[in-house]
């Protein structure tokens, strides 16, 4: 015996299944006789499909229901970058790091903030105490108990030995490694549309 089955909360039409003979009451499966029909499911035809509605099985018959349109998602053009994206992507491209002399350092805010500190020291022990090039315990000039050879970690946590001098250069190169990104965001946010690709394109960004 053909079932019809339906959707248990909007009632529409699902497909075309078969009833199981009742097996107290119809064991041989006489058609004049009792079968187990499931919930959301009757025995009632569905009418024929038209275009632009739906079956839908209500208080106990079908009836033709108008299909709703399809949502559409939203266009990404409709919303293209705003500024708030541009500054997002320069701020995570100033975090991934610089290179310094052949070596990637970090450029977080904690490690610019750290390398700004070093780069003050730096400048202090030259102009103070004439700490020169290939002294690496120039540290010791402003701290007596400093270490014996100043080092940076690097990104990939190697140990970077720096004099007083590489040191002044290497807070210039972080100092300047933010600087060309917040010019090159300007840039981007001047342009009279944002462009889509602005975060993916090197040719927005510096090298």
């Amino acid at each position: 015996m053909d079932i019809y089955h339906y959707h248990p909360v909007s009632g529409f039409f699902v497909a075309i299944g078969q009833a199981d003979p009742d097996p107290l009451e119809n064991p041989e499966g006489d058609p004049s006789l009792p079968f187990l029909i499931p919930a959301y499911a009757t025995t009632v035809a569905p009418p024929e499909p038209i275009a632009g509605k739906d079956r839908a099985f209500r208080d106990g018959a079908w009836t033709y229901v108008a299909i709703a349109p399809p949502v559409e998602e939203p266009d990404p053009e409709v919303f293209p970058p705003s500024s708030d994206d541009v500054d997002a992507e320069r701020d995570r491209r100033i975090a991934a790091g610089f290179t310094f002399e052949g070596v990637l350092y970090q450029a977080d805010e904690e490690a610019r903030e750290n390398i700004m500190g070093a780069h003050k020291a730096a400048s202090d022990a030259m102009m103070l105490f004439g700490a020169e090039a290939g002294n690496l315990a120039w540290q010791q000039l402003l701290d007596p108990h400093a270490p014996a050879e100043f080092k940076w970690i690097a990104a990939d946590n190697s140990r970077v030995s720096m004099d007083a001098p590489t040191v002044l250069r290497f807070g210039y190169a972080a100092l300047g490694h933010k600087s060309r990104h917040i010019f090159a965001a300007s840039d981007i946010k001047s342009m009279s549309s944002i462009p889509s690709d602005y975060a993916s394109n090197p040719a927005y960004w510096p090298i």
